[in-house]
Order: C-alpha cells, then sequence, then structure tokens
C-alpha cells in the first residue's frame, strides 16, 4: 500500500486552449450527466429490465476567485458568443494524481453574478455540455 498526495492546486482545467487558475476555497469544478446512464423498467409482473441512455450531456460549474484572470479569460469567451454564437469550446480536466479526467465540448451558458463586498468574493461560471467522456486511468 502505497500513501498517496491529493493536491487541489495541480488540478489542470482546459477550456478553449486556455488552463484556468484562481479557483475559489472549497469545492470549484463540480461535472455532472444529465441523466442517468440507465433507466430501470419494472414490468406488471415485476420482471425488471433496464433501459440505456445514449444522451452523455451534461454540466460544469466552476468556482473562480473574484481576482482571477481566468474571470476575463471566460468572460471574453462569453462575450464573444454572445455577439457570433462562436464559442462551443473544449473543455479537458484532470486531478494530480490522474484517477479521474473528463472531457468534452461546452459552452457557457451565462455570465456569473457579479457580486462587490468588502471581502473577495467567487464567480460562478455555468457550463452546458454536448458531451461529457470521463475516463478512469489503470491505479499506478
Amino acid at each position: 500500500m502505497s500513501v498517496k498526495t491529493y493536491s487541489p492546486g495541480d488540478t489542470i482545467l482546459t477550456i478553449d486552449g486556455n488552463i484556468i487558475t484562481g479557483f475559489a476555497d472549497g469545492t470549484f469544478i463540480v461535472v455532472e450527466r444529465e441523466v442517468d446512464a440507465y433507466a430501470k423498467v419494472v414490468g406488471a409482473d415485476g420482471e425488471v429490465s433496464r433501459t440505456k441512455s445514449a444522451n452523455r450531456s451534461g454540466s460544469m460549474t466552476l468556482t473562480l476567485k473574484q481576482s482571477s484572470n481566468s474571470n476575463y479569460t471566460l468572460g471574453t469567451l462569453a462575450a464573444a458568443d454572445e455577439q457570433s454564437d462562436a464559442s462551443v469550446v473544449d473543455i479537458q480536466c484532470e486531478d494530480n494524481l490522474g484517477n479521474i479526467t473528463f472531457a468534452g465540448e461546452g459552452w457557457i451558458r451565462k455570465q456569473p453574478n457579479q457580486e462587490l463586498s468588502s471581502d473577495e468574493t467567487s464567480r460562478e461560471w455555468a457550463f452546458d455540455m454536448a458531451r461529457i467522456d470521463f475516463e478512469y486511468p489503470a491505479a499506478s
């Protein structure tokens, strides 16, 4: 048995070729599929089957510190998309342990709320993703 160390600072998130930095403290990336992979179907006589969904779409929420330079990067992408419908982007993420990666195409659903305070706040960027592919590399 070997001791493993997870370091949130070593999480690499790339959006449209830009490495995203300045994550907020706490949970900073949430990615989820839109629907369950399988739906259980129970017949009148109790026989059970399952139906596989081909839907691999989902969403990602990214939380950055107010001072993160990546807010500018994402804001520029969002503004360009609103102007020309041209910002469907590649999204890739890997943790430093290599335990899970995900990738897909997505777009910024909306600009985050802009909250100004005497303390630094965070910005939540909501993405819709046409497809999310998860990979689980072999354990090392």
